[in-house]
């Protein structure tokens, strides 16, 4: 039959299995209670205890399994389980309605989740689902249900599902569960994230087809394209197994390269960093190679509390990267909230296009506090280490002389205090914008180093919105005028004798590194998992064959004539 469905690769693999259909418990939630209040919240609260044990076991389990970093998900799990504010929503309902116990409680979750999924931002959306997590095992509590051990499954099981709550994927045995398949989830979902760290080969956001399914069913899942194939004949299994093993050989391969630089043919050495959102993600980072963190977006370091993070709070957070990549680059980009990235504490303005407004540099020049906060922390946190300053959205000179203004009153208070910091700390800025790109050289007079945010030049380069679904197809940054962009960049830095690395997605794309090589970036920043594939690449290129490369692909006038040209230059290598 071979019925292809298609998805998003959260986890890069091949895996062929039979399917395990995992459904909730379909069991009867009644509205109005025939118990006491003080009875219904005593159930509420045995809920929350069988809860909390069971989210503690998972936890010291994935501490074994994964280490501390991903057993911090579950201690943030249980801090908000044990939230007042919470508790104190569901007190009520049951109180002020006479509900049950569990429908007061689902009643509750749902609003908060609904809340987090309706915001903009791809952050909070996916903490949705964590919340939804919380609320199911609480739910079965309250109930007396038995949640499914995702631990004892057969052996050659795909997991099928309406989604995977991190606790459902840390209790994966990996002896028997060969992948995963969501309806719905995304790449920076909390699951997705594990599976990445377990290297288990996961599709999700399918749509619905739990009921298109049977248990035991065979399927393909192909996640390097975002594939799933639904009874496969002999034909495509035989082509998949050997897909499959050829993965597998490629993954054992790349294992030897973690610990190897990233030096061409001809002995060209390029630096290949990773990106990181909190200090979780370094362990990966280093796990694959990565000599460096060439993007650490401390926006989620703002977007996991309440309030603005406090000198000391930012400064550890900083400290414990910088000694983690032990005298390695980490290069810190100061806040970049606005556009898709909102704070729930503060109040942004509704505009009409948030992308081109009140964002980034602008609100840090404009709310100088923020601003002078987050310096006095780097510059304190760069005595343990290689701190890089990076400054976002920038389009104006005037912009980097007024943060480095700041900067060296920063440096001058912290002296009076007598606390060491790197004197010589550089500060360089995140071209992202074309304005940048038609002036690099005399940017580059004014900055230690550029680092190039393809996500954001191409979105600025065409006038495409990047999350606007309609105009996907516009979205390109293999668009000669893009690619342009980018080579004038690098001239520019170069001019200005600084080094330039690139951070946005196109850095670990593995057909764009022949062209970013043969234009001469200097540094390569990306995923963990991409870091080795990246070097595998660059040992099999030679500096004038890329730099031919760029000339014809420049000379082509459509992004699908530059991809064909990069293939056919990558088939032969």
């Amino acid at each position: 039959m071979n019925r292809i469905i298609t998805g998003i690769a959260a986890s890069p693999g091949i895996a062929i299995g039979k399917v395990f259909l995992y459904k909730d418990s379909n069991f009867e939630i009644f509205e109005k209670s025939k118990l006491t209040k003080e009875e219904e919240i005593a159930r509420l609260i045995k809920g929350r205890e069988i809860a909390k044990a069971q989210l503690e076991e998972i936890k010291e389990n994935t501490l074994v399994k994964l280490g501390k970093d991903k057993a911090d998900i579950f201690e943030g799990h249980i801090t908000l389980l044990e939230d007042e504010e919470l508790f104190s929503e569901i007190d009520s309902k049951i109180s002020e309605n006479n509900y049950t116990a569990e429908f007061a409680l689902n009643e509750a979750i749902d609003e908060y989740a609904t809340m987090l999924g309706n915001l903009e931002d791809a952050y909070f959306k996916e903490r949705a689902g964590d919340l939804r997590d919380i609320g199911k095992r609480w739910l079965y509590g309250v109930a007396n249900q038995e949640i499914v051990d995702l631990s004892k499954l057969q052996p050659e099981t795909i997991i099928v599902a309406k989604e995977l709550n991190p606790s459902d994927t840390a209790q994966i045995n990996l002896d028997n569960v060969l992948a995963f398949v969501t309806e719905i989830g995304g790449k920076t979902a909390h699951s997705s994230i594990m599976a990445r760290s377990l290297e288990l080969p996961a599709v999700v956001g399918v749509g619905a087809i739990l009921d298109t399914l049977q248990a035991e069913q065979t399927i393909i899942v192909d996640a390097i394209k975002g594939e799933v194939i639904v009874d496969p004949n002999e034909e495509t299994l035989k082509l998949y197994s050997e897909k499959r093993e050829k993965v597998l050989r490629e993954k054992e391969e790349l294992k030897v390269l973690r610990e190897k630089e990233a030096i061409s043919k001809d002995g060209y050495k390029v630096d290949v960093w990773g990106n990181i959102g909190s200090p979780k993600d370094v362990k990966g980072i280093i796990s694959n190679g990565g000599f460096g963190v060439g993007l650490y977006r401390t926006e989620f370091l703002f977007m996991d509390k309440d309030s603005f993070p406090t000198e000391d709070e930012q400064f550890e957070a900083y400290k414990i990267v910088a000694e983690e990549l032990a005298g390695y680059p980490v290069t810190i980009r100061t806040m970049d909230i606005g556009g898709d990235k909102s704070l729930p504490y503060m109040e942004l303005p509704k505009e009409e296009n948030p992308f081109l407004g009140w964002r980034a540099i602008r609100v840090c020049l404009d709310r100088q506090e923020i601003l002078r906060t987050q310096f006095k922390a780097l510059l304190r946190a760069s005595k343990y280490g290689k701190i890089k300053i990076m400054l976002p959205m920038i389009i104006d000179i005037e912009e980097v002389r007024k943060a480095k203004k700041i900067l060296e009153e920063c440096k001058a208070e912290l002296r009076e205090k007598g606390i060491e910091f790197d004197e010589n700390i550089m500060l360089g800025i995140m071209v992202e914008t074309p304005a940048v790109a038609f002036r690099a050289k005399y940017f580059s007079r004014e900055c230690d180093f550029f680092s190039i945010g393809t996500n954001d030049l191409t979105q600025y380069t065409l006038a495409v919105d990047r999350g606007n679904e309609q105009i996907a197809n516009l979205y390109d940054t293999y668009n000669p005028a893009v690619l342009q962009a980018i080579k004038m960049l690098i001239d520019g830095a170069h001019a200005g004798g600084i080094n330039i690395s690139m951070c946005g997605e196109f850095a670990g794309d593995e057909n764009a590194v022949p062209l970013l090589f043969g234009m001469g970036l200097d540094s390569f920043s990306m995923s963990g998992i991409s870091i080795p594939k990246v070097k595998k690449i660059m040992m099999k290129l030679t500096k004038a064959d890329c730099e031919k490369l760029v000339e014809d692909a420049l000379e082509l006038s459509t992004a699908e004539e530059i991809k064909k040209l990069v293939k056919e230059f990558i088939s032969k290598l």
